[in-house]
C-alpha cells in the first residue's frame, strides 16, 4: 500500500489555522513533523496515516 501526503495548505484548510500553528502544535501537542521538508516555493508534506494517528490521539485525550 502506498502512502498518502497531504501539504501543508491542505493541513490549514483541513484545521483552518495557518502554518504557524501547525509549527506551534508539533511543539507543544506532538504533531507529527513533515516527511518532506519543504524549501524554496515547495511545501511540506506529512504522512496522512501520521497525521490521522495523531488526531485519533487528540480524541482520545
Amino acid at each position: 500500500m502506498q502512502d498518502q501526503y497531504v501539504s501543508t495548505s491542505q493541513l490549514c484548510e483541513r484545521y483552518g489555522r495557518s502554518r504557524d500553528t501547525l509549527l506551534r502544535w508539533q511543539k507543544s501537542k506532538g504533531f507529527p513533523k513533515p516527511v518532506i521538508q519543504g524549501g524554496h516555493g515547495a511545501e511540506s508534506r506529512w504522512r496522512e496515516s501520521d497525521v490521522q494517528a495523531w488526531e485519533e490521539r487528540q480524541l482520545a485525550a
